[in-house]
């Protein structure tokens, strides 16, 4: 994993309101009202979002883009079209029509809400292509801002295979790991006829159907985005353009995103240029309080904490719950859908076997708001403890019960502490390829995942893969880190085997003490605790140093078990491994509620 990076944000408060989580059509959204006291607009922004892992990318941009929006007296909103992040999952035969609907009906519902009269609609990438297909579907559309737009499918397709193949070797995802869509990224398939039709694409299928304000945000070394730019205002657009400075640190990854504050800057100013002061022309409507209804399951989305600060998804089972419900713990800076959007799966999977479950994001992340005082790297750290807590004492409020504790990386740690703190609230744990169970405070983040040790199964895995043989020669693979990395792997067995020796003169003994201490509490709690891996994880190997290299260490703990996950990658974007992975929670989920807890 890469050192990480707290997304810079620019609107930090002690307790700033998240927006308003809707579900509306069958679609999830969040709404940003103007924030009190500002002259409010006429006009309202529906922000359009991206696809696949760029869409992970720009979700805390949106949010702080909505926020600016607000403190100008803008209302927004953001949502995710059918078949994406808490929308409902989509049909087999949807196409692309289905998601231009999908906008449409968006910026109806942001009429609704925010009782303004006029729409901006505002895209990032695919989102700022789809947003020009449907421009011609929105009566009242008054203006357009374009961030990076896709001008040709048969190049975004290509970048975008491009793109998951680096991703998937840096997973070690072997060669023998397939997948069926045409258009895939980070276990995210795009629809097959959604997919075709995107392939197709070309600027001059990107008119617009009447004169409007555009604001062109564009990228250095793109001709295409200037072009379009062009295009747009030979056709009668009233165009301004804006350097796009920071995309590529944006999109790069969420585990170190960072948010170019100049260019939030720039977009709320121009909407507020185009947006003239005007009371709105009808009073605004309440948002609907209706779940979305899936196949066995309904969600709500749900805000609370101080100031309701904290947004999350409440999954129910459509008929009576029958397990413990469960709290699933985000990894670092994903939003609560989660990689391959396994948290929406999971908790869906859940309701179907009769378990409720709470997603969330914390303080900073996604759709939460960021607290100020809080650190600027938030892994591992008190705060992101405080909102697990938080969260967890909020899911025991809206059931009644303890609940089953999970979580991935970070999330797995988080969830570990927050178990070892509330007992009253904990019912199970379940940790699933973790680097750690206690932190050791003399460590730097950056600094301990940069030299967290791999498995030395995982380089022999990675060197058999053709792709880091093309990947060397394309010269991507920093050879000298790499061995390095590998003799730290070698030292860290043989210091392994003499460190027992050395007693509390080793930090490591130390740490270890603690580790066994949190495990003795659990066994004496009778809690269930599930350590889950995959066979290569990087995390597998921090556990062997404390529990043996076979983890016998562990059969001195009868209520915690070890589940093989095979081999996957430390995100699980292996469904057969995320299906090990729902088993093993609805397990502990089922047989908590059994034993009375």
């Amino acid at each position: 994993m890469n050192a990480h990076a707290m997304p810079h944000g620019i609107l930090k408060t002690a307790a700033l309101r998240a927006g308003e989580p809707i579900r509306f059509e069958g679609m999830a959204g969040i709404f940003t009202a103007p924030v009190p006291l500002t002259a409010p607009s006429d006009t309202a922004v529906l922000l359009v979002s991206p696809w696949g892992f760029e869409d992970m990318s720009v979700r805390g941009f949106y949010r702080e883009i909505a926020q600016a929006l607000a403190a100008r007296g803008i209302a927004s909103l953001r949502f995710d079209l059918p078949g994406t992040g808490d929308s409902l999952e989509a049909a087999a035969d949807i196409t692309l029509d289905h998601w231009l609907t999908a906008i449409t009906q968006a910026a109806h519902e942001t009429g609704r809400l925010s009782g303004t009269s006029k729409i901006v609609l505002l895209g990032h990438g695919l989102g700022a292509t789809l947003a020009l297909l449907a421009e011609s579907r929105i009566p009242n559309l008054t203006g357009m801002a374009l961030l990076a737009p896709v001008t040709s499918g048969r190049v975004y397709a290509r970048e975008t295979g491009l793109w998951w193949k680096m991703i998937a070797a840096d997973l070690g995802l072997g060669p023998d790991y397939t997948e069926t869509g045409a258009l895939t990224i980070a276990g995210m398939i795009m629809p097959d006829a959604i997919a075709t039709e995107i392939r197709k694409l070309r600027d001059t299928d990107l008119p617009l159907s009447r004169p409007l304000p555009v604001l062109a945000v564009c990228r250095q070394g793109r001709d295409s985005d200037g072009a379009l730019a062009d295009a747009l205002a030979g056709a009668g657009a009233k165009v301004m353009r804006m350097p796009y400075d920071g995309f590529d640190g944006l999109v790069v990854n969420p585990l170190i995103s960072r948010i170019p504050g100049q260019i939030v800057t720039g977009l709320a100013d121009w909407a507020r240029d185009i947006a003239p002061v005007e009371m709105p022309a009808r009073a605004s409507d309440p948002a609907s309080d209706a779940p979305l209804a899936g196949a066995s399951y309904r969600e709500t989305g749900h805000r609370f904490a101080d100031a309701g600060r904290l947004v999350g998804t409440f999954c129910q089972p459509e008929g009576e719950a029958r397990g413990a419900p469960v709290l699933l713990v985000s990894t670092s800076y994903d939003r609560a859908s989660a990689w391959a959007n396994s948290g929406a799966a999971t908790a869906r999977e859940l309701a179907r076997r009769g378990i409720a479950s709470l997603r969330f994001d914390a303080a900073g992340i996604a759709d939460s708001p960021a607290v100020s005082d809080d650190p600027a790297q938030m892994l591992y750290s008190a705060s992101l403890d405080r909102d697990v807590r938080i969260a967890l004492n909020e899911l025991k409020t809206l059931t009644g019960k303890p609940a089953v504790l999970v979580g991935r990386c970070s999330g797995g740690y988080h969830a570990f502490q927050a178990g070892l703190a509330n007992a009253d609230a904990t019912a199970g744990i379940v940790v699933v390829n973790s680097y750690a169970f206690v932190w050791d405070p003399s460590n730097t983040v950056e600094d301990a995942l940069k030299n967290v040790a791999r498995p030395l199964g995982d380089y022999s895995k990675r060197a058999m893969n053709p792709e880091t043989f093309r990947r060397i020669l394309r010269g991507e693979v920093n050879l000298k880190a790499a061995g390095l990395a590998i003799v730290r792997a070698i030292t860290a067995r043989l210091y392994n085997k003499i460190e027992p020796a050395l007693g509390n003169l080793s930090a490591g003994n130390r740490l270890k003490a603690q580790i066994h201490a949190a495990f003795r509490t659990f066994a004496d709690r009778k809690l269930p605790v599930v350590l889950a891996y995959g066979k290569h994880d990087p995390g597998l190997e921090q556990s062997r140093m404390v529990f043996g290299g076979d983890l016998s260490g562990l059969s001195r703990y009868a209520n915690t078990s070890f589940v093989s996950l095979g081999d996957s990658d430390h995100n699980v974007t292996v469904p057969e491994a995320q299906k090990t992975v729902v088993d093993q929670i609805a397990k502990v989920a089922l047989e908590a509620a059994a034993n009375g807890r």
